[in-house]
């Protein structure tokens, strides 16, 4: 721990994100009735082709420092810190059954993991698994491959994100994945279009149950208003009384 430039104050403050979210994106949503959808607007409009997303809380704070220790300043022993909070979601989420899971890491694309040295992804799979008290999970990577480079998703439309990363990645075997429950494991949900394509790639390779487990999740600014306990309807209406008393 030693080795790693945040305070164990800093670490051990770090706690799940609460609140109401959607069943299938983990987006956070205002309010859910007993009776309404638990599902968010984009989720009913456009199902993704994962079942459901999971992630430890927000990206920001500790959590976005720790990340960007380990992606840029390369230091390795925070992939533990990072492992052990995904365990902690995966475990509370109480996946169903009692088959195998195979978990496969968010590959890089390999100019990519040359300069880096390691792909992230999979070393927060591997600390995770090592830290899960149910053996079912099994690491399964490799067969999902990286086969072009894709830019960065930063800045396009929603549409340009879909084709920067259409046809980039491929199962390589794909009868080790038919049939079987499969996680998808990265370290920050940002839009979910690339989760999505991943998802939709191995779901077409014949996995029967496809599930997406970050350690970090980008929401909306409405959505972490959500998780402060801060509804947006009020801060606009606080807004509105700072803005009329100015």
């Amino acid at each position: 721990m030693s080795r790693i430039p945040v305070c164990q104050i800093c670490i051990d403050s770090l706690t799940p994100a609460e609140g109401q979210s959607c069943a299938i994106c983990g987006e956070a949503i205002d309010f859910i009735a007993p009776e309404q959808d638990s599902r968010c607007g984009p989720c009913r409009r456009l199902p993704p082709r994962f079942d459901f997303a999971l992630s430890y809380s927000g990206y920001d704070g500790t959590l976005r420092a720790l990340v960007h220790l380990l992606k840029y300043e390369r230091l390795r022993p925070v992939a533990g810190i990072l492992g052990a909070k995904l365990a902690d979601s995966i475990a509370e989420r109480k996946l169903e059954g009692r088959e195998p899971v195979l978990v496969i890491p968010m590959p890089l694309y390999r100019s990519k993991q040359r300069q880096r040295g390691f792909n992230q992804s999979e070393l927060i799979a591997r600390s995770a698994l090592r830290q899960l008290p149910d053996s079912r999970f099994e690491l399964h990577g490799g067969n999902l491959a990286r086969v072009r480079p894709t830019a960065s998703q930063t800045g396009l439309t929603r549409h340009q994100r879909r084709e920067n990363v259409r046809g980039a990645f491929r199962v390589m075997q794909p009868d080790r994945l038919r049939g079987r429950s499969v996680m998808i494991v990265d370290d920050v949900y940002t839009t979910g279009t690339t989760l999505n394509e991943c998802a939709r790639v191995v779901r077409a390779a014949g996995a029967k149950q496809v599930v997406v487990a970050t350690v970090a999740r980008v929401y909306r600014p409405s959505a972490e208003m959500v998780f402060r306990g801060v509804l947006p309807q009020e801060e606009n209406a606080a807004a509105v009384s700072t803005a009329v008393a100015g």
